[in-house]
């Protein structure tokens, strides 16, 4: 089983607009994740009302694409925002992935720390 792990330090967000044939699911928002200028992991944000499509690594680009429902996208990019360190998972065998932050000590409010 193949897990990619990277940390996450940059990102910039996509917000699209238009394409709405209907045999064709586009994502309505995309945050690219870097690690430094290694661009590492793309977050794509359907409608809600739509099935996603599987989360997938492209091995030769070494891309791992993750797909959320529209709803979850303030809490990705809260995430994004206020926290570090942040990193990302996926596992190839059961193509589950997950953007999560570092460990925090409980109560540490706006300081961040990983342990």
């Amino acid at each position: 089983m193949k897990l990619v792990v990277s940390e996450i330090n940059q990102y910039w967000v996509h917000f699209q607009a238009g394409r709405t044939e209907s045999n064709i699911i586009y994502p309505r928002v995309i945050i690219k994740c870097y690690h430094d200028e290694d661009f590492v992991v793309q977050a794509n944000f359907y409608p809600d009302n739509k099935t996603l499509p599987e989360n997938y690594h492209d091995v030769n680009s070494k891309l791992v694409y993750l797909r959320y429902h529209l709803h979850m996208y303030p809490h990705i990019i809260d995430i994004l925002r206020n926290e570090k360190p942040i990193y990302f998972s996926y596992s190839d065998k059961s193509k589950l992935g997950y953007i999560r932050t570092g460990k925090e000590p409980v109560g540490e409010g706006d300081n961040d720390a990983d342990f």
